[in-house]
């Protein structure tokens, strides 16, 4: 009988377990951080379930989320309770979605366990796994628009990726991704790249047709109410703090990556580059955080480390600039080894995991927020390039296309 447990029997029996326990000690308490207006939102949706009130809300991220919570609370209630049921609902769905992701690709099936541990222990995605917020939604549709594309499903991507737009704008790094892959690797599959970037194209109308009705990039009441500019259109600092605390989110996978790599140390001295030039715009809250919130730092791992070592403190910029450093080296090898495969034309789909790590590092600044949350979303699909870096087994990769 023993024998005839799986991995994957254990996961969900796991996350059964994890998220009943969670929703038992969360479903009352108190709102935390923003989701006391995400429930008022929802509420306004409930109350008016129509076309119209998608034309202007006080909120900046598109309106599939609210949307969709909006017809749960019509059915079972807008109590805080109900919703974050619906929420541990979506977020059962994403948990067994990441281990799927992972057992694609892992060459061995308790590795596919211990990366979707890595990756749910995150305090953010254990967070957004109960309370009300746009994240784990975001990271379903996500994740499923990835495996669609990943077994040649392209209506399926088209729609789970035009979900992901209209939950937050920044899953845009999905489609742009697939349509970069495919353009790369148009001469060695014509039909398939061309579906999978006409498809990706797609993907983008339904949030260009709300940008034709909001006239801007958000409803008009939201970036009244929530944009707060910052001191530059393009914020080279986020690029800085998503590095940094990418690595603290992952360490564990960080230390299998150094115990299996040879070190380069012209790689390292060009990290030790990278370190500098982005050390001279340090990790910082955004204009919106000081704005609306008592936060002085962008996160968890970042409170916790000002407590520790103290604000602005010389520990504390040593401490940044060790993982920043480690986090350079780290996306050189990456960025090297996304290099050769386009300089030998071998192109896999283990190529869209890097792609879209970089995309995010590159999109997010854009950004009028910068918080180690916003992590969540992107963290599967970097462990899973850092995973195909240290393991990369090409018959695997074949097999998940037929």
């Amino acid at each position: 009988m023993i024998n005839k447990i799986k991995p994957y029997h254990i996961w969900i029996a796991f996350s059964l377990i994890a998220l009943t326990t969670i929703g038992i000690f969360s479903l009352k308490l108190p709102f935390r951080g923003d989701e006391r207006h995400i429930v008022e939102t929802i509420k306004i949706f409930a109350d008016n379930f129509n076309l119209d009130i998608i034309k202007d809300y006080p909120e900046v991220t598109p309106p599939f989320f609210f949307m969709f919570y909006a017809l749960w609370a019509k059915i079972f209630g807008a109590s805080t309770e109900s919703l974050r049921i619906l929420t541990l609902i979506i977020s059962f769905i994403t948990w067994q979605l990441v281990y799927y992701l992972f057992g694609l690709f892992t060459q061995k099936k308790y590795h596919a366990l211990l990366l979707s541990t890595l990756v749910i222990t995150n305090p953010y995605f254990f967070g957004t796994s109960v309370f009300v917020f746009t994240d784990m939604l975001t990271i379903m549709l996500s994740l499923a628009a990835i495996i669609s594309f990943m077994k040649n499903k392209t209506i399926l991507f088209i729609i789970f990726a035009a979900l992901a737009i209209l939950c937050r704008q920044y899953a845009v790094i999905i489609p742009i991704s697939v349509s970069l892959y495919s353009l790369l690797n148009y001469k060695n599959d014509k039909q398939i790249s061309r579906n999978n970037f006409i498809g990706s194209l797609l993907t983008f109308l339904p949030l260009l047709f709300l940008f034709g009705i909001w006239k801007n990039i958000s409803p008009a009441s939201g970036i009244e109410k929530w944009i707060v500019a910052n001191s530059s259109f393009y914020n080279i600092d986020y690029i800085n703090t998503y590095i940094t605390f990418s690595v603290i989110y992952i360490f564990p996978l960080v230390i299998v990556f150094f115990k299996k790599i040879k070190l380069n140390y012209k790689n390292i001295l060009i990290a030790m580059g990278f370190t500098f030039l982005l050390s001279l715009f340090p990790v910082k809250p955004s204009m919106a955080t000081l704005e609306f919130t008592d936060y002085k730092t962008v996160g968890f791992i970042h409170q916790a480390l000002v407590e520790l070592l103290g604000y602005e403190s010389l520990w504390l910029k040593i401490v940044l600039a060790f993982f920043l450093l480690v986090g350079c080296y780290i996306n050189i090898e990456l960025l090297k080894r996304f290099y050769q495969y386009i300089k030998t034309k071998s192109f896999d789909t283990k190529l869209i995991f890097t792609l879209m790590w970089i995309l995010f590092i590159l999109i997010m600044p854009l950004s009028y927020q910068v918080w180690e949350k916003y992590l969540t979303m992107i963290l599967p699909f970097f462990i899973l390039s850092i995973y195909l870096l240290l393991y990369p087994n090409h018959k695997i990769i074949q097999e998940v296309r037929n």
